[in-house]
Formats: C-alpha cells, structure tokens, sequence
C-alpha cells in the first residue's frame, strides 16, 4: 500500500484527502456592475476563508433566472426577492415546472427599494402621467419589471404605457437619449446608477400611493413600503414613498448541512468584507432571515440558535 501510494505521488495521480473534501460553490446574485453582484463577490471572499471551500460568482440574468436554475444545479447560492419565491413555491408564472420545493433560506441582504426615475423635462410628475408615455419597466426578466407592470396595474395603467423589453442599461441609454420618459431599478439606496443620471440630468422620482400600495398588498403581501429620504440624489430635496421587497441569500436542499452552516457563520462574522466590497452591505440585518419565505437550511438554523435568532415555526 505504502508502496502504491509512492507510485501514485510520483506519476501525479495520488490526490490528498484535503483536494477530495474541496467543495466549490457558485455565487449567482445580479448583474456585473451593481450592487449586488458587488455584495456576491464579498460573499464568495467569505466563504473562502472557510478551510475546503472555494467559491465563484457568476454574473445574472435577474432574480426570475436564478430561481430556475435552484431546480438543477448543486452547491448553487443565489439571491431572490422573496416574492419569487412565494411564487416558485406556489409554482405560480413564471415557474410552472417542478423542483423550487428544493430552495432552502440562508440569510438576508438589503432588500430592493423601487427607483421609478424619470426626465424631469418630460413634464411626469406622477406615476399616472405615464399613460402615453415610453418607459423601461427593468432590465427583462427581473424581479423589478414584473414589481413595475404590477405597480401601472394597481393605477390602471395595463396597456397603456409602453413598455419596450430591453436590458436596464440599454433602457437607461434610451432615457439619457431622450427615446423613453424613464426607468425603474430595483435596489438599496443609494444607487449608483440613479445617481449617475442625477449628477448630470434633472431627474424627478415618482412616488406610491398608500391607496395604490393598498391595491398592490392585495395582489401581492411580501412588498412594503418605503422612503427614499430627501437629499439622497442630486436635485431630489423631497421624501420619496416608494415600494420595497425583501432580498436573501438561498440555496437548495443538497448543500451539506456543515457547509451551510459553516458559510453562514463565515457571512455574519465577516460583515467587514461586505461592506469594504459595497457600501450597502451596512445595511445587513441578520433578523432579516425571518422574511426568507423558503424554508430555512438545516446548517443555518444551526448557526441561528447559536447566537439567538428567532426563526418563525413556518421556516423550519
């Protein structure tokens, strides 16, 4: 045996029992460029401080996509709104197909608060003023244009604004060229892109109706509501009551429970890596768990009665 074992060595074949327990995880959040994926590569620097684990981020198509790809693929963490899950749960459209039953709850981020950004030369004042109009609802495909047709929904506005499928970027494009009034991006504020546009255009933010949230809760209960406070962008001296969804961090039923555990308690306990990979990972709250919708993985709860948080009995 000894014997074999210095063959092994010698011709390169022999592989350690520390290579064999490598585990390697993919990181699938947002696309390159925002906030989120900026968080993503924070948590892949996290989880590679555990010994046996390598992780890669991979850039999204949105939240729509990387809840199909949980039905398929191991060791996969990914970061959803929560009312996609609620849907995929349910197997609700856009996720017909079986297999979401898989997603287990990890940890919360900060959640994605709705920009409804318009040029404020178009003469928009209010999300009723779109009627007519050319907008860029999201990026196609994203949790943030499904939120934005529910929002035109609840103002009676299904049909009435046009809403050309484009990606985000190239809808901002549009609006900097004057082809569309405006745009909607979902993310914590503030948001570089929003910010971008405002430090070199008047741009005005629309806000929500507490009678049209009420219309929008009844279609949907995981949205709240939120304020983007004055002075947050260029040229906005005025609150902003928008809308907000709960954002976490999933994975699937296959994760070994010791990896989910052991890259849970790596995430809280290097909170400093997220905040130095994007400013909003100042805004981490680990009681935000209790919004995961999915039940939570084993490893995390491990992790949750540990350091004292209060998981609801519907996760578990």
């Amino acid at each position: 045996m000894i014997l074999l074992a210095m063959v092994l060595v010698a011709t390169g074949l022999w592989v350690s029992d520390e290579a064999l327990s490598q585990t390697r995880l993919v990181v699938k959040s947002a696309r390159a460029g925002t906030s989120y994926y900026s968080l993503a590569m924070g948590m892949a620097k996290a989880f590679m401080t555990v010994p046996g684990v390598d992780a890669a981020v991979e850039e999204s198509l949105g939240s729509v996509a990387n809840v199909k790809e949980a039905r398929t693929r191991s060791n996969f963490i990914f970061t959803s709104t929560s009312d996609l899950i609620a849907k995929a749960l349910q197997k609700e459209k856009p996720f017909g197909e079986t297999g979401y039953e898989r997603i287990r709850t990890l940890w919360a981020i900060p959640g994605v608060t709705i920009h409804m950004v318009v040029l404020e030369e178009s003469g928009v004042k209010k999300i009723q003023d779109l009627s007519g109009k050319r907008y860029i609802a999201g990026g196609i495909g994203t949790a943030t244009e499904r939120l934005t047709t529910l929002i035109l929904k609840v103002y009676g506005l299904e049909g009435k604004v046009d809403l050309p499928k484009v990606d985000l970027k190239e809808g901002v494009d549009a609006v900097i060229n004057r082809k569309a009034v405006g745009f909607t991006t979902g993310s914590p504020f503030p948001t570089p892109m929003v910010m971008e546009i405002a430090a070199t255009t008047t741009v005005r933010l629309l806000e929500m109706g507490d009678k049209e949230f009420q219309k929008l809760a009844e279609l949907d209960p995981t949205y709240s509501l939120t304020t983007i406070p004055a002075g947050t962008y260029k040229g906005v001296d005025y609150n902003v009551q928008t809308v907000a969804s709960p954002v976490l961090t999933y994975a699937s039923d296959d994760l070994p429970e010791e990896i989910a555990y052991k890259i849970t308690k790596a995430f809280w306990e290097n909170k400093k890596m997220m905040i130095e990979a994007h400013a909003i990972g100042k805004g981490l709250d680990i009681n935000g768990v209790r919004y995961g919708v999915a039940k939570i993985h084993p490893g995390a709860l491990r992790y949750y009665k540990e350091v004292g948080v209060e998981i609801p009995a519907a996760m578990k």
